[in-house]
């Protein structure tokens, strides 16, 4: 989308009380969205939750003014989990919802993300729409008694609570989890969610807080040293759960402090629910982004369930199961979504779930994870030069230095994939290069069937060729 206002996963900025810069996001900004959403939704209800950010306050408010003027009732959850909006809109007959979050950037970002009422993010189509109106100031007119009315819901968390938990039952008396919500909008809910369990609960980190003081929000291998490390001290058989900024996304850690791999973690949730025999023959498919591991098609072809494979972000993702019918989608980033919930990445949902299958199973999660295979993965990313779109220009120079790279290392049958960035498919594994759609970061990716060692090689060789061409 040439000169769009949104990203891969909504708009997200550096926020500016004031600026003329079109790379900040204002209040005014936040306005005019607001009377760009209100305009091509003509009026209706939207919800409007938000997450721990101190900029959001006031981005809320200049949003709110925007659709109440176009004659939208707005409905205001407070401070609530990216997942808690996605899940509320149906029950609140929404026609909208719009998330007011960075998710896991640092706290000098803020964004919106807007949602359909099935929990499906914006398509680029509507996004593209909206992204017209908004630059063209082509806002709807409407008289002073037509005025949208504003209305706070209360009890949100616990609606989405309830109706997890009506439909995954266990008792978790047994378990001791540690949690860690970064500080971010789960420092309610997630607690919330397993005393209802009768879980036994340790929290860090649980104190909301919009500047993240216990760690950076975004829950990586370097922002969770301190629960590995409650985990590898504990006397108990632990696990941990980490959550970012708006708790879309979840990362769990064995008792032994070991971070799982999310897409591992997927291929084991995937291969459960087939197991149950639930599924129908036309529900037989999961779906994942170019960027995960091959281990999810070697854990479940041979149980007949087909890998769907998209662009990177979780829309990309739900937009694929809603047209073609899958059970389950996840990302490497720990982002899960459950079409029988709702379209929407639902941590709350993967926590039951996860919890779930360790007490019906009496296994740790290293037990029941003995199955699936860990493949040597390696991801990297590197701050770009220029905060720059990737042009068709910057794509093919990354094809064709990367093809002389290849060449010299004696791999000749590699196949290139454009689907997300460039994807370069040889015969003992993968790399991918691609500009993140979320902060100015060019993200390189691989994964390697010889070891490790080999796939951060590869990972090594293409940073250095970035660097040529004045990228990184």
């Amino acid at each position: 989308m040439p000169n769009s206002i949104f990203g891969t996963s909504g708009i997200r900025r550096v926020f500016k009380n004031y600026s003329e810069s079109d790379l900040m996001f204002t209040p005014v900004m936040s306005l005019e969205v607001g009377l760009a959403l209100g305009t091509y939704l003509k009026g209706g209800i939207v919800v409007i939750g938000k997450d721990i950010r101190i900029s959001a306050l006031p981005i809320e408010y200049a949003l709110i003014s925007g659709l109440v003027s176009c004659g939208c009732n707005v409905k205001t959850l407070g401070i609530v989990t990216t997942p808690t909006l996605a899940a509320s809109l149906h029950s609140l007959d929404a026609d909208a919802g719009v998330a007011i979050t960075a998710s896991h950037n640092t706290p000098e970002y803020i964004g919106l993300k807007l949602w359909n009422q099935s929990g499906v993010g914006f398509s680029p189509e509507q996004e593209e729409e909206i992204s017209r109106i908004y630059d063209e100031k082509d806002f709807i007119k409407i008289e002073y008694d037509q005025i949208g009315k504003v209305t706070e819901i209360n009890d949100i968390n616990d609606i989405h609570i309830s109706n997890v938990t009506d439909r995954i039952k266990f008792d978790g008396r047994e378990l001791n989890v540690i949690v860690d919500p970064g500080n971010g909008s789960a420092c309610d809910i997630v607690p919330k969610l397993l005393s209802t369990y009768n879980v036994n609960i340790m929290t860090i980190n649980s104190q909301m807080d919009g500047k993240f003081p216990g760690r950076h929000s975004e829950p990586s291998k370097e922002n969770l040293i301190q629960i590995s490390k409650f985990l590898k001290i504990s006397q108990q058989k632990d696990i941990g759960i980490a959550l970012d900024g708006d708790a879309d996304r979840v990362i769990f850690l064995d008792e032994i402090g070991e971070i799982i791999d999310p897409i591992r973690l997927l291929a084991l949730m995937a291969k459960n629910c087939i197991k149950e025999n639930t599924l129908s023959k036309n529900e037989m498919k999961v779906v994942t982004p170019i960027n995960s591991s091959s281990l999810i098609e070697d854990v479940l072809h041979p149980l007949g369930c087909e890998v769907i494979r998209t662009e990177v972000g979780d829309i990309k993702v739900a937009l694929a199961l809603q047209k073609y019918g899958g059970f389950l989608g996840g990302e490497t980033s720990g982002t899960y979504i459950w079409p029988k919930f709702h379209y929407g990445p639902d941590s709350i949902v993967t926590i039951a779930t996860i919890l779930q299958m360790i007490t019906k199973s009496k296994k740790s999660l290293i037990e029941l994870l003995k199955n699936i295979p860990k493949y040597p993965y390696y991801a990297e990313r590197f701050k770009l030069l220029e905060d720059i779109p990737f042009t068709e220009e910057i794509h093919q120079n990354i094809i064709n230095i990367m093809k002389v790279c290849f060449d010299n290392l004696g791999k000749e049958k590699v196949s290139i994939n454009r689907m997300d960035g460039c994807r370069f498919d040889f015969e003992d594994g993968w790399l991918l290069i691609r500009r993140s759609g979320t902060s100015p970061f060019l993200r390189i990716s691989g994964e390697s069937t010889i070891d490790i060692n080999h796939s951060i090689e590869l990972n090594n060789i293409a940073m250095k060729k970035m660097q040529e061409l004045n990228l990184i």
